[in-house]
């Protein structure tokens, strides 16, 4: 790991070259992670120079370390000796929970110039693991600015509440108490996810309905369901959809009410239905935002039961 100082970006890595052998050549970057205090700060003028400069990659992942930047990229992996490579690797295979974003330079810089819309980026940190006594990197959910400030972070479900909505989920696992033991999970594999974001202006109100549609597979059964019953069947499809509407309002909450932004893109679904309303509406739309009515409506499907109808405990 190479460290350098300066009054620019473009500064440091100049005055790198004094240190190291070679030129640093920025067309392969992978990432791009920044402390959670520069974030904090307004990381404009960092954009800057990555956007400016022809040789960077507008396509290198974007992460905010709740912490330092430093720690991240000089940590050691469990299967990778290049953390950047690693890095890079659990973005890409994080679809199989839906719990992070994945956000390249490219997106989240069209999100923060875009009117009605404010950018994400995905939230990285250093997790103890008490056995083995050391730390190691985690993604971690998401990192939610206001403009290019970073106002808080949200957990792994409320991430997952945020890709709802975008129809940004792929697959995962939904857990849902049994309705023969309480104490007891059933796992849901996602399989397919799609979501409608319906704006609606009446006298002046807006509102927003968010329509989610989902389809899933029995995974795994701890406790002893009987999944021939039609009965149970619908009674796992509604906690599931029950599930899911709390991870989105859970979201909501923090970054509607809370921070009063729009990582949903509702003020860009508004303008393209209502351009002309837009023009007044622009201006003043982070105000109005934490008021806005969203209604949230979710349909999931239980499709298979897997290759058994009943757990291995049942007769």
């Amino acid at each position: 790991v190479l460290t350098s100082t300066g009054y620019t970006l473009m500064d440091a890595a100049r005055k790198a070259t004094m240190q190291s052998d070679r030129r640093l050549f920025f067309p392969q970057n992978k990432v791009i992670v920044i402390g959670e205090e520069l974030a904090r700060q307004g990381i404009g003028p960092l954009l800057d120079f990555l956007t400016r400069d022809p040789e960077h990659r507008r396509l290198s992942w974007l992460l905010v370390a709740k912490g330092k930047a430093h720690d991240i990229i000089s940590a050691k992996h469990e299967q990778e000796n290049i953390p950047a490579q690693a890095i890079d690797n659990m973005i890409k295979s994080s679809t199989a929970t839906s719990m992070a974003v994945k956000v390249n330079l490219n997106e989240f810089i069209k999100n923060l110039s875009t009117p009605g819309s404010d950018p994400v980026a995905c939230r990285i940190e250093m997790i103890q693991d008490n056995e083995a006594k050391t730390h190691k990197m985690r993604l971690t959910g998401a990192s939610v600015f206001k403009k290019d400030k970073l106002v808080g972070f949200l957990d792994q479900n409320e991430t997952r509440g945020l890709n709802w909505i975008l129809g940004k989920v792929v697959s995962g696992v939904i857990l849902v108490k049994s309705p023969m033991d309480e104490n007891k999970d059933v796992a849901i594999e996602i399989i397919r996810a799609s979501s409608k974001i319906i704006p609606e202006i009446l006298d002046d109100e807006i509102k927003i309905t968010v329509e989610i549609e989902e389809e899933g597979n029995v995974a795994e059964d701890l406790s002893d369901i009987d999944f021939t019953s039609s009965e149970m069947l619908y009674e796992l499809e509604k906690r599931k959809a029950q599930v899911i509407k709390n991870e989105i309002q859970a979201v909501l909450e923090k970054a509607q009410r809370e921070w009063s932004v729009d990582i949903f893109g509702f003020g860009k679904a508004v303008r393209k239905k209502y351009p002309k309303k837009w023009k007044t509406l622009q201006t003043k739309w982070q105000d109005l935002l934490p008021e806005v009515d969203v209604e949230i409506k979710v349909k999931a499907k239980i499709r298979t039961s897997g290759l058994s109808t009943v757990s291995i405990t049942g007769r």
